[in-house]
């Protein structure tokens, strides 16, 4: 008798379902997705609108796409941009590089608030200085038009002074 040993052409064939199950199905792993950098969102601020849309329709989900937008749409109002990034810092899913660039631009839109409302109240105090000149102008050309229209004293005509 022989002895009960496969046959070697079997081990094979045995392998297989182990290395199917080894070899299983894994659940896929999302794509990574690579945002660009803060160079090029501070490049596309500059940029048309069509451009914009061009270049950043596949970076929709970006952090940096929503900084961009936010960046954008506020950029002659530097009080309500400073309000814009401000709701943007506190949605903590922005990444460490958007955040700094936002904070870094929620600086310059406070500085430039505090600079426009400092010209603001300048022009202010320009303004009303020069309306007190021209109220003094005026009350000095009313004095002179009474000084001309003052009679003369006798005797002090030009030719009688000695």
């Amino acid at each position: 008798m022989t002895p009960s040993v496969f046959p070697r052409r079997w081990l094979p064939l045995m392998l297989l379902p182990l290395l199917a199950a080894c070899a299983g199905v894994r659940p896929a792993s999302p794509p990574i997705r690579y945002c660009p950098g803060s160079d090029a969102l501070l490049i596309a601020l500059d940029w048309p609108d069509e451009a914009v849309r061009q270049r950043w329709q596949a970076y929709e989900a970006c952090d940096g796409y929503r900084l961009l937008r936010v960046l954008r749409a506020n950029r002659g109002d530097p009080g309500r941009l400073a309000g814009e990034l401000d709701k943007l810092l506190a949605d903590k899913s922005l990444s460490p590089a958007s955040a700094a660039l936002a904070r870094l631009q929620l600086r310059q839109a406070q500085a430039q608030f505090r600079l426009q409302d400092q010209n603001d109240r300048q022009q202010q105090q320009l303004r009303d200085q020069q309306k007190r000149i021209d109220d003094q102008a005026a009350k000095l050309d009313a004095l002179r038009r009474l000084e001309l229209d003052l009679p003369k004293p006798n005797g002090l005509s030009g030719g009688n002074k000695r």
